[in-house]
């Protein structure tokens, strides 16, 4: 009797963790939606600032990027956070300049994003610089071009300000809390959230493509 309860218990542990997965990604989807409008009524520094905070996929990546940074040498944090901080100060900008033009799938784009750093950061892996450089680049520009809906009717300099400084106090948090987690308890932790943002950044690139590919 005991352990065909055991056996029942074992069963619905992975079916519960995809129930949980799968109700993440399903938040996560409208919230990214709705996040991208402005909020006219702050004021366009804390608009941007908002603007990020209220994107649940940027703060994905950001929350991601930090844990995966917290396995690597302690002096590459300023680096990674002051790279986020330009990009995303740039991404606004550019955004702003490509309004015109052609736009990119910006849920696909953070999507890929949190798998880029879930996966590593899931399996521990521990790199050099440029990488997580690169990769802290490339995510502020697309958090800061996604952003560029939103600055209608405000002054994009400061909106470009309070969005950066927003994605660097994210990140500079989110390395202080998994810095703190350096037991062994903290590793699997920090390794078992890293795997859930991979698993929810999956869940929304297959949700994005293929909303996108139907509309095509």
């Amino acid at each position: 009797m005991f352990m065909d309860m055991l056996g029942c218990e074992r069963t619905r542990g992975p079916t519960r963790t995809r129930a949980i997965v799968l109700a993440l990604a399903a938040c996560v989807i409208p919230a990214s939606a709705e996040a991208h409008t402005g909020l006219m009524g702050v004021g366009s520094f804390w608009s941007g600032a908002t603007h990020l905070m209220s994107s649940p996929d940027q703060l994905a990546f950001l929350l991601g990027l930090a844990i995966w940074t917290s396995f690597q040498d302690p002096r590459l944090d300023a680096r990674v956070v002051g790279a986020a901080f330009l990009a995303v100060l740039m991404g606004v900008w550019v955004g702003f300049d490509l309004a015109a033009g052609a736009r990119i799938n910006v849920l696909a784009a953070n999507a890929g994003l949190m798998v880029a750093v879930g996966l590593p950061g899931a399996a521990c892996l521990r790199v050099g610089a440029f990488p997580l450089l690169g990769l802290s680049l490339a995510g502020g520009l697309v958090c800061g071009m996604a952003s560029a809906d939103a600055t209608s009717g405000m002054s994009v300099a400061l909106f470009s300000l309070g969005g950066s400084i927003a994605a660097a106090s994210v990140l500079s948090y989110g390395l202080l809390a998994a810095r703190r987690l350096e037991s062994d308890w903290g590793g699997v932790a920090r390794r078992a959230g890293a795997s859930w943002i991979a698993a929810i950044g999956v869940i929304l690139l297959a949700f994005s493509i293929s909303g996108h590919a139907g509309r095509g």
